[in-house]
C-alpha cells in the first residue's frame, strides 16, 4: 500500500480530496510526516534524472513511485510505480520522466518509507548517497581501522572496481605522494610514522581507456600519552594465510597505557576452526605468542592487552591455515598450553618456597616481575592467576 504526505494543505482541502477519491472510487492513505525518511530536502527538477536502488532485500522485481507534493500530487503512474531496471550486483535504476519531489521503492506488497527525492544519480542504500556512474566503477574502497589512528599503526586499505574491461589496476597515494604505483595488486598497507591529517587516494584504471578516483582522510595521533591501551599492528597481519603442521610466531605492537607502572600485559586466546581454544591462556609482559595449527581452516587469535589500571582491549586477529607439512604428531603444539617442571615454582628454582608466592602476587597485582614462568602461577588449577594461588602456596609451606 502507497503512502503520501501532505505538508502544507489545510484541513478543508484535506477532507475535500479524500470525499472526491473516495466518490471515484480511488483508494488513498494520507499519512503523518512522522512515516516519512528524510534525505536532506525536496527536489523539484527531475526530469532527465537517473535515480538507483539497492535491493538489499532480494525483491524479485522492484518499482519506483515518484510524485510531487506541491503539484497535487502528480505521480509518474498508479500504484506501485513504473518498473526499474535490473544493473545488477543488487544495484536497480529508473530513469525520471517528469517533475517529482517524492519517491517510494517498493516491490508491490513491501516497500520504503516516503523519501524525499534528492537529485540526480543518487542511491538508496538506508539512505541516499552518490552512485557512481562511471564505466569503471570504485564498487568498495575501505580501511580496516576507521581514524583516527595512531604513529605506529598497521593500516590496510583494499579496494574493489568493476569494468568491462579485462585488467584493472589500482595506485595509492598519501597526500599527494604515490606509495604504491598502478598494479594489479588491489591492497594497500599504511604505517604511519607521523602526526597529522592525512588524505588517502585511490587511483583506478583499466585497460580500455577508463578512469576513477576516491579518497579517505585520515587523522593521525600521538599514542605515547594515552591512558588506554591501543592495539596497533601484528605480524603476520590478520587475514594472512598461516601454514598447517608449521609453528605460527605471532608478534603485536600495542602502545598507551601510561598510567601506573605503564607496562601493558598480553594475553593470546587461540582458537581453532571449529572454535575451541586450544591453549591456557594468561596475562604476561610478553608480546609474541606461537602455536602450531593442526588442521585447515580459520584460526583466531584473541589478543588482549591490559595496563596496569586493568583497562583491557581485545583484537581479534584471524589467520586461514592451509598445506600440509609431513610430522610424525598431530598434538597440537602451543606456548604455555601444558605447565612443564613443578607447578608454583615461578622462578625455577627448583623448589616452591616464598620467593614464588612473592613473583606471584607482584605479577597479580602488575608489578614487574623477572624471569616469571608463567604456565607455573596457576597453582590451585583452576585456569586463572589471582592472590588465591598466593594463598594455596603460603598453606602448603605451613603444612
Amino acid at each position: 500500500m502507497k503512502t503520501l504526505c501532505k505538508r502544507s494543505l489545510g484541513v478543508i482541502l484535506t477532507l475535500l480530496l479524500m470525499v472526491g477519491m473516495v466518490c471515484a472510487g480511488g483508494y488513498s492513505v494520507i499519512a503523518a510526516d512522522t512515516d516519512k525518511e528524510s534525505s536532506g530536502g525536496s527536489v523539484h527538477s527531475a526530469a532527465g534524472h537517473t535515480i538507483y536502488f539497492m535491493n538489499n532485500n532480494n525483491w524479485s522485481r522492484v518499482n519506483c513511485y515518484m510524485w510531487n507534493e506541491d503539484q497535487g500530487n502528480a505521480n509518474n503512474a498508479s500504484w506501485p510505480g513504473e518498473a526499474m531496471t535490473d544493473e545488477g550486483d543488487g544495484v536497480w535504476s529508473y530513469d525520471i520522466k517528469g517533475d517529482y519531489n517524492m519517491v517510494i521503492f517498493n516491490d508491490g506488497s513491501s516497500q520504503t518509507g516516503n523519501l524525499d527525492y534528492p537529485g540526480d544519480s543518487m542511491i538508496y542504500d538506508n539512505g541516499f548517497k552518490e552512485y557512481d556512474t562511471n564505466p569503471l566503477k570504485v564498487k568498495a574502497f575501505e580501511s580496516s581501522v576507521a581514524s583516527p589512528q595512531y604513529i605506529g599503526s598497521s593500516i590496510v586499505f583494499t579496494a574493489a572496481a568493476k569494468s568491462d574491461g579485462s585488467v584493472i589496476e589500482y595506485q595509492y597515494s598519501v597526500n599527494g605522494t604515490v606509495t604504491q604505483n598502478y598494479s594489479t595488486n588491489s591492497t594497500f598497507t599504511w604505517n604511519p610514522v607521523s602526526t597529522g591529517e592525512y588524505t588517502i587516494k585511490l587511483d583506478v584504471k583499466d585497460d580500455i581507456g577508463n578512469a576513477n578516483t576516491k579518497e579517505l582522510t585520515y587523522e593521525i595521533k600521538d599514542p605515547s600519552n594515552e591512558v588506554k591501551p591501543i592495539f596497533l599492528s601484528s605480524s603476520p597481519a590478520t587475514k594472512t594465510q598461516i601454514k598447517t603442521g608449521a609453528m605460527a610466531n605471532i608478534s603485536v605492537n600495542a602502545a598507551g597505557g601510561n598510567t601506573g607502572t605503564k607496562l601493558l600485559f598480553y594475553k593470546f586466546v587461540v582458537k581453532d576452526p571449529s572454535n575451541t581454544q586450544i591453549n591456557t591462556a594468561y596475562y604476561t609482559l610478553n608480546k609474541n605468542y606461537s602455536f602450531t595449527p593442526t588442521v585447515a581452516g580459520n584460526y583466531t587469535v584473541e589478543v588482549s592487552v591490559q595496563s596496569s589500571d586493568n583497562t583491557t582491549i581485545t583484537q581479534k586477529l584471524t589467520y586461514e591455515s592451509t598445506g600440509t607439512v609431513t610430522t610424525t604428531s598431530t598434538t597440537t603444539s602451543t606456548t604455555s598450553t601444558v605447565p612443564t617442571g613443578l607447578l608454583g615454582d615461578v622462578d625455577n628454582s627448583g623448589v616452591v618456597d616464598v620467593a614464588d608466592a612473592t613473583l606471584i602476587q607482584k605479577y597479580v597485582n602488575h608489578k614487574p616481575v623477572n624471569n616469571f614462568l608463567v604456565e607455573r602461577a596457576d597453582y590451585n588449577k583452576n585456569g586463572k592467576i589471582d592472590i588465591r594461588d598466593v594463598t594455596a602456596i603460603q598453606k602448603s609451606l605451613l603444612g
